[in-house]
């Protein structure tokens, strides 16, 4: 419960920093328990790519964000401690610029969701998972998420969604303006 709570304190306080940073046209911008029995499908990007007003695009699993970019390695399934079934999507992010930068504003302007019965519903950042001695698996990837990233430095990270249910998550790419740019289909099975 402690860990949705301090993902969105920094979320909050981070927001004023991306969009400065979105905004910035500086030289720097310019360069600018896992599941055995889950399984997921191969997913699809959307056909028709965007380009933002700030640059920012997806393509191909590449998430080109200003000053950080995002490229999916692979995402898996697991149960985390309260049983809920949770999305971990592995990635490898790269500091585009020459200051340290913090690569958990991903969650600002990426967003997953699944259609329910009734709706299309926004997921909640998951918590990680523990091994049999209570270790969490993706600590290091997590950690990685939530450090500063140094200039020009590139890291492993994951990023982690509570799922409401077995349908295909579609993850939004958004731009600084929070336009959408891309989309990514993730099926759940």
């Amino acid at each position: 419960m402690k860990k949705p709570l301090i993902y969105m304190g920094i979320i909050l306080a981070s927001s004023t920093l991306l969009t400065a940073c979105g905004n910035n046209d500086t030289k720097e911008n310019t360069t600018n328990k896992t599941e055995k029995a889950s399984s997921i499908k191969k997913s699809e990007s959307s056909s028709s790519t965007k380009v933002g007003s700030d640059g920012w695009t997806y393509k191909n699993d590449v998430f080109k964000a200003g000053i950080l970019t995002y490229k999916i390695d692979n995402s898996e399934v697991g149960t985390d401690s309260d049983g809920s079934k949770v999305l971990f999507i592995h990635t490898t992010v790269t500091n585009n610029t020459n200051k340290e930068q913090d690569p958990s504003n991903i969650y600002m302007v990426l967003h997953a969701k699944q259609k329910t019965e009734t709706a299309n519903k926004e997921l909640d950042v998951g918590m990680d998972i523990t091994d049999d001695e209570g270790n969490y698996i993706h600590q290091a990837e997590d950690d990685a998420l939530n450090d500063s990233l140094l200039p020009k430095k590139t890291t492993k990270a994951v990023m982690m969604f509570t799922l409401v249910n077995d349908s295909p998550v579609t993850l939004e790419f958004s731009n600084s303006d929070f336009d959408i740019i891309g989309t990514k289909v993730i099926e759940v099975k």
